[in-house]
C-alpha cells in the first residue's frame, strides 16, 4: 500500500507534478511493453494503468493506440485534473489506492497493466503481494510492465517513501511469487526527464 504522506504530497502539489511529467518522451517504453501485448485473443487490447499520475501514458494507449483504458490513482487531485484535461477521451478514471484492487471484481480482465514509477511507493516486503494481486487481473498471456528507481535501498525524499529496485532485490521479489506461472525481464534506462541522474529498472512480466 502506499502512505498516506506520499499521497497527501501527490494531493498538494498536484499541478507541479502533472507540469513536470506530462510531456515526457516514453515512447521506447510504450514500444517495449505493447511487443509483449497478447495477440491471439478475442477481446480488445484493455490496459489498467495503476498509479495514472499526470495521464501521461494513459492517453496515448487510448488516443494514439485506440486501446482500452482503465487508469486509477491514489490521489483524487490528480485524478479530478485527469478528468478534466482529458475530457474527450474514453478513459475510464477511478479514485483507487493500489491495495483496493484486488476488491474491484477484476479477475482476467486485463491484456496488459501498466505500473510505471507507482509501484516504488510500495514498501519493499509488501511488493510481492502486490504484484500478486495486480497479476489476477491479467488475462492468461497478458503482461504487466513496472518500473522502479535503481537503487537497493527504502527512503524517504521529503514527504514522499520511495522504494528503490536492482537486480538482487527483485530476485528476493521472485522468490517470493510463483514463477512457474511468469516469464520475465528485466532493463536498466537512464532518466528521460533531463536535468536527473537517475536510472531506471525496468520489468516486465508476462502472465503465461
Amino acid at each position: 500500500m502506499t502512505d498516506n504522506s506520499t499521497l497527501d504530497f501527490y494531493n498538494r502539489h498536484a499541478a507541479a507534478y502533472i507540469k513536470q511529467t506530462r510531456q515526457v518522451d516514453m515512447h521506447a517504453l510504450y514500444d517495449a511493453f505493447v511487443r509483449q501485448l497478447p495477440t491471439d485473443i478475442k477481446m480488445p487490447q484493455h490496459i489498467l494503468d495503476v498509479g495514472c499520475g499526470s495521464g501521461r501514458d494513459s492517453f496515448w494507449f487510448s488516443n494514439k493506440l485506440a486501446m482500452n483504458v482503465t487508469a486509477i490513482d491514489g490521489s483524487l487531485e490528480l485524478i479530478k485534473r485527469n478528468q478534466a484535461y482529458y475530457s474527450i477521451s474514453n478513459i475510464d478514471w477511478r479514485y483507487l489506492k493500489f491495495e483496493d484492487i484486488k476488491h474491484q471484481g477484476w479477475q482476467n480482465q486485463f491484456t496488459g497493466i501498466w505500473a510505471c514509477a507507482s509501484l516504488l511507493h510500495v514498501p519493499f516486503n509488501g511488493l510481492p503481494n502486490m504484484i500478486v494481486s495486480l497479476l489476477d487481473p491479467l488475462v492468461p498471456g497478458g503482461t504487466m510492465y513496472a518500473s522502479f528507481k535503481y537503487g537497493d535501498s527504502e527512503r524517504w525524499d521529503g514527504n514522499r517513501f520511495f522504494c528503490d529496485m536492482n537486480e538482487n532485490r527483485f530476485i528476493e521479489v521472485l522468490q517470493q511469487i510463483n514463477l512457474n506461472n511468469l516469464v520475465y525481464e528485466t532493463w536498466i534506462t537512464a532518466d528521460q526527464q533531463g536535468g536527473r541522474d537517475i536510472d531506471w529498472f525496468n520489468i516486465l512480466l508476462r502472465k503465461r
